[in-house]
């Protein structure tokens, strides 16, 4: 026998490996020098977007770095240097400084790139924002390594608009590209590819940018919505909850919201729970987190329960479902980003699930069967514009509760603390920074040039959307564009004050005399302010909620005349309000006067009676014909009953009431009604049987009083005063009473000043 061995050398390493081995090393310490070089020139041009030398040199250091990627070997691609480079994409794209298009060379060579090389799509991600590069590749066409990183590109919300016409680019932008990958996601969510893909896309997707666009957002919210659901509940999909007939008990509704602090999510929700008739709702609030404020507590004591849910999404849910609703609303936005009021809604907890004006577009989720709006805010077409069905209250959309934490201003606030000549012509907004796009800069400007020495005093960078703002870009952008239009920088006013209550921004807005609304997302709470102080108000009307609202409201106040539809007729109505002082004096008349007498967005009385009265119709509306009926049926849902509104229907409402026996839910409506009201007698009258029935003695007399001073030949309300007088024990008030009575009945004149004196003494 003979044995063969076999001898194996070792391999040899080919001729060109040590020059590629050192290539490689050479470009990674190249491309690791250059990324720290971009960063240190990103942190200066953010430092001060108006530095021009700052701006350059991160322009020359983004194509430098760019440049080396498009040269880097492409087979290298696990290199430990690449971790460095996403994460740069990552910073650039959060950052805001590729908000700005592309001059023209560098878009020129981007437009050279080749994309199919994923070295050279990485250069598109370090040179531009994704929003405006129509030809960045759909997902599919991208290394599956790299999707979390190219889905994060994609999906990052620039910081704010720089050109006139953005905002629907960036809308369509997003639309191709949700589509693209929900369809990714509903094929394959369990490729690592596509779960880091959608991964990226919940952490920072973010719609609020979308709300300046001026379509309906329906198809973008259902592509949101679709994949929100595969994440977050795909395996609850089927639950199912059914209506019970309502007939002999009261309905069970609860509120959920992230918190019930100071903000105005807040402030919008109250008005449609407070005041809740008792025997009707058994009203339960649900917070995520509880931070014990005035104004949190001022909501407990309006409902029966409140209830702060568990940490985990899977306890939130568990624990509503307990709670055996048969109707939940959600009071916090779930449409800007993924919060846990989102993936709560996500889940069915209640037969009947509601979205009220919180959220800005519609939900696109299939477990929110409601949206609430108001028949003054929609459109005849405005159903098509929502998942949900859609519910109208009759008026606004919108009601506030702002007395409930009402705190007084810190200072008042004069043109010549700001810096303004008396005589000028102040233009005033709240509007938050990301409304004023670049159209609303252009047509401020226009406005401004048009009325010469005037002055436009701007607050935009509250806190509701965000806790970091761009000042100087801002600043440093608007008066580029007042520079076209001749207008010199010094006419702007731009407030960068954190004030300390809501009440602080009203006084500050009160400088103003006029205050302009944004346009094609409006402005509805900060519209508040300015009519508080009866400073007159335009708006400009587009065809979506959102660029209704703060139309709906000056219609409830019948200032139709300052609704805007174009560019045109805002510059003409705000010019011609500006140049005519007498019309602007008579116009804040107007205004005061409707506000002195509970507009209807102010009136909670009137929204938690139509918000009631609403949920009451869609909950039967499915209780008889089941969920699905109930959100084919693409008309909207309107309450059958009528809300009493009207100082008159109160009144009566308030009496039926009391001769149901129902004294306390009395008091509240006759209340109501003398707030409407300029001097009846009678209806003092009516109010103090209801305190008295109610067992609110004082407050009775005091009611009395009030009425008999306003007539003092009315002999029921003496008759009362004997009944309240005797029932006090004040027996000589009683008998001088009766004395009153007899008097008055031969003779209408008598003299009754001093028993009124007597009067005023017992009920103190």
């Amino acid at each position: 026998m003979r044995i063969m061995s076999l001898t194996v050398a070792p391999p040899q390493p080919a001729a060109s490996a040590p020059d590629l081995n050192q290539e490689v090393a050479g470009q990674s310490e190249a491309l690791s020098s250059q990324l720290k070089a971009l960063g240190v020139a990103l942190a200066a041009t953010l430092a001060d977007a108006t530095d021009a030398v700052a701006r350059e040199r991160f322009s020359a250091e983004r194509r430098t770095l760019a440049g080396r990627l498009c040269a880097w070997p492409k087979r290298e691609r696990q290199h430990p240097v690449w971790s460095d480079v996403r994460l740069m994409i990552g910073r650039l794209a959060a950052s805001g400084a590729q908000d700005f298009p592309l001059d023209t060379a560098d878009q020129a060579w981007v437009a050279g790139l080749p994309l199919k090389d994923w070295t050279g799509l990485t250069a598109l991600m370090v040179m531009s924002a994704a929003w405006r590069q129509p030809q960045a590749p759909r997902i599919a066409q991208v290394p599956d390594a790299w999707w979390g990183t190219y889905t994060e590109w994609l999906f990052t919300s620039p910081q704010g608009f720089t050109e006139p016409g953005d905002a629907e680019l960036h809308a369509r932008h997003v639309r191709i590209h949700l589509e693209d990958l929900a369809g990714w996601v509903r094929k394959n969510t369990g490729s690592a590819a596509v779960r880091a893909a959608a991964e990226s896309y919940l952490r920072v997707g973010n719609a609020i940018q979308l709300y300046f666009a001026e379509g309906s957002m329906r198809e973008h919210a259902e592509l949101r919505g679709a994949i929100l659901r595969r994440f977050f509940a795909e395996r609850d999909a089927d639950y199912e909850m059914f209506a019970s007939p309502r007939a002999g008990r009261r309905l069970r509704v609860g509120f959920v919201n992230r918190h019930f602090g100071s903000q105005t999510e807040t402030y919008t929700t109250i008005p449609s729970f407070e005041q809740l008739d008792p025997e009707r709702f058994d009203v339960t609030l649900f917070t995520c987190r509880s931070d014990r404020s005035a104004l949190e507590q001022y909501c407990r004591s309006k409902v029966a329960a409140f209830e702060v849910l568990p940490a985990d999404l899977s306890g939130q849910v568990a624990a509503l479902r307990a709670a055996s609703l048969d109707v939940v609303v959600f009071g916090t936005n779930v449409t800007a980003v993924t919060n846990e009021v989102t993936r709560l809604a996500l889940h069915r907890v209640a037969p009947l699930q509601v979205l009220n004006n919180s959220s800005c577009i519609t939900s696109g989720l299939p477990t929110v069967d409601l949206y609430v709006s108001g028949d003054l805010t929609e459109t005849p077409e405005a159903a098509g514009h929502f998942t949900e069905r859609l519910g109208l209250l009759p008026g606004p959309t919108h009601a506030f509760n702002y007395e409930a934490d009402r705190q007084a201003p810190v200072r008042a606030w004069t043109k010549a603390d700001l810096g303004i000549p008396e005589d000028s012509i102040v233009f005033a907004s709240a509007a938050n920074y990301f409304k004023v796009i670049p159209e609303m800069r252009e047509a401020w400007a226009r406005l401004l040039a048009a009325v010469p020495g005037s002055r436009l005093l701007l607050h935009p960078f509250n806190p509701n959307w965000s806790s970091d703002y761009p000042i100087k870009r801002f600043c440093s952008e608007f008066e580029a564009v007042l520079a076209r239009h001749g207008v010199d920088h010094n006419r702007l006013v731009v407030s960068t004050m954190k004030l300390p209550s809501r009440s602080d921004v009203s006084a500050l807005m009160s400088v103003g005399d006029l205050y302009l609304d944004t346009a094609p997302f409006g402005g509805v709470n900060s519209l508040v302010d300015p009519l508080e102080a009866g400073v007159p108000v335009v708006v400009w009307e587009g065809a979506t909620m959102r660029a209704r609202m703060g139309a709906a409201l000056l219609r409830s106040l019948g200032l139709d005349e300052f609704i805007a539809t174009n560019l045109e007729s805002y510059v003409a109505i705000s010019t011609g309000l500006a140049t005519a002082a007498g019309h602007r004096a008579e116009v804040s008349a107007r205004i005061k006067a409707a506000m002195e007498r509970a507009p209807q967005f102010l009136d909670t009385l009137a929204a938690s009676d139509a918000f009631g009265d609403l949920i009451e119709a869609a909950y039967d509306d499915i209780a008889e014909h089941g969920l699905a009926a109930f959100r084919r049926d693409r008309s909207p849902v309107r309450s059958l009953r009528a809300t009493p509104l009207s100082r008159d229907a109160r009144r009566a409402h308030g009496n039926t009431l009391l001769a149901h026996g129902r004294a306390d839910r009395a008091v509240t409506y006759l209340l109501a009604a003398l707030q409407q009201d300029d001097g009846t007698a009678a209806l003092w009258l009516d109010m103090a049987k209801a305190l008295r029935a109610n067992g609110q003695i004082r407050d009775a007399l005091q009611s009395l009083e009030a009425g008999l001073r306003l007539d003092q030949t009315l002999v029921p309300g003496w008759e009362m005063l004997v009944e309240l007088a005797e029932l006090a024990g004040n027996a000589d008030l009683a008998a001088e009473a009766r004395n009153v009575i007899t008097t008055l009945k031969p003779k209408p004149k008598a003299d009754i000043s001093g028993v009124l004196g007597k009067l005023r003494a017992a009920k103190s």
